[in-house]
């Protein structure tokens, strides 16, 4: 086949002419840009990225921001109460030894009378009692008549102080009473809703007169061991009122 177009013939061998290697390489036009620009440049491996040391709970920076931020509303918050406090408070001075232990001699004997009223009552009320018979020897009139009388209960008899509803008009009768035993020294003649009257009032008093007791002896001026002494003031009180239940048994 002639012209241009003319086929090769694949057994034809290839011409063994090699290329020059000092052959000037072609210029490509400004407008194709350089051969550096259409070479194959790798791209840049990126820079390792710092581990971050911070902890799941967060690092240590972070905890003492967040402790100085406590203490700085602790501190806010102080300072607000003391603004609305107003002047300071007074200290005051512990009590003089004179009034507190005439104070405490007074709230002493007032204890031992009221825990006396009401022990004998309350042992009837909570039912450890016998019952028995009086016959009423002598009585004194005024606001709280003041009677005698003998009691008889099943094997025994005793000269008794007598409480509850009797009077001077019952002198030389017999009146039926209840005590808590022979070592008693009183009995009551009356009703089971005259012993509650006897001993509520009384048990009420006698806790009025230990919160007494706590201030008059100064316990609660003290800088230290005020815990103390005020547990030693109701203790004091405790053990007056248990006495007097097991005198009065």
């Amino acid at each position: 086949m002639s012209g241009t177009n003319r086929a090769v013939d694949p057994q034809q061998p290839a011409s063994s002419e090699t290329p020059d290697a000092n052959a000037p390489v072609p210029e490509l036009p400004a407008a194709y840009g350089t051969v550096a620009d259409y070479g194959w440049d790798p791209a840049p491996e990126p820079a390792p990225r710092p581990v971050s040391q911070r902890g799941p709970l967060g690092s240590q920076a972070d905890g003492m921001a967040a402790i100085r931020a406590v203490w700085e509303r602790a501190a806010e918050t102080e300072r607000r109460r003391s603004a609305k406090a107003g002047r300071p408070q007074r200290r005051r001075e512990p009590k003089a030894f004179a009034p507190a232990l005439l104070g405490i001699l007074v709230c002493a004997c007032l204890l031992m009378f009221f825990a006396w009223t009401a022990a004998p009552a309350l042992w009837i009320s909570v039912g450890h009692y016998e019952y028995g018979t009086v016959t009423v020897t002598s009585c004194q009139d005024g606001f709280a008549p003041a009677c005698t009388g003998r009691f008889e209960a099943d094997g025994w008899a005793k000269d008794l102080h007598l409480t509850g509803e009797v009077e001077a008009a019952d002198v030389g009768g017999t009146l039926f009473a209840r005590s808590t035993g022979p070592d008693a020294h009183s009995a009551y003649v009356g009703d089971t809703a005259g012993l509650l009257l006897r001993w509520a009032p009384s048990l009420v008093l006698f806790m009025a007169v230990a919160f007494a007791l706590v201030g008059v002896s100064g316990a609660t001026r003290l800088y230290e061991g005020r815990s103390g002494a005020i547990g030693l003031c109701w203790a004091f009180a405790g053990a007056v009122l248990a006495a007097a239940l097991a005198f009065a048994w």
